[in-house]
């Protein structure tokens, strides 16, 4: 049975990725949907419900976005590891 809240993409996006006590290395994805990420790490960085961050690299032209996210480990293999992308919170202003 597929858990998957979307369908999930093939995209090849540099991610910056911090696991707990681990730092933060430079990964590619493998796949990309709006609730989860599946990255190729070649081997097991973290354990299911560690929390990382995120910063993906996204070029367009000659511009380079930064976009930051949190994410919750939901499973690892020796050759990837699978998140679920935590909700981005709204900001709020004054009024």
């Amino acid at each position: 049975m597929d858990r998957r809240y979307s369908l999930r993409k093939p995209a090849k996006v540099q991610v910056y990725v911090a696991f707990p006590g681990k730092g933060t290395r430079r990964f590619k994805t493998m796949n990309l949907s709006a609730h989860g990420i599946l990255i190729r790490t070649g081997k097991r960085q973290a354990r299911p419900g560690a929390i990382a961050s995120l910063i993906f690299v996204i070029r367009q032209g000659n511009v380079v976005r930064l976009h930051r996210r949190k994410a919750t480990v939901a499973h690892v293999t020796n050759t990837s590891t699978g998140m679920m992308l935590h909700q981005q919170s709204q900001s709020k202003t004054a009024s």
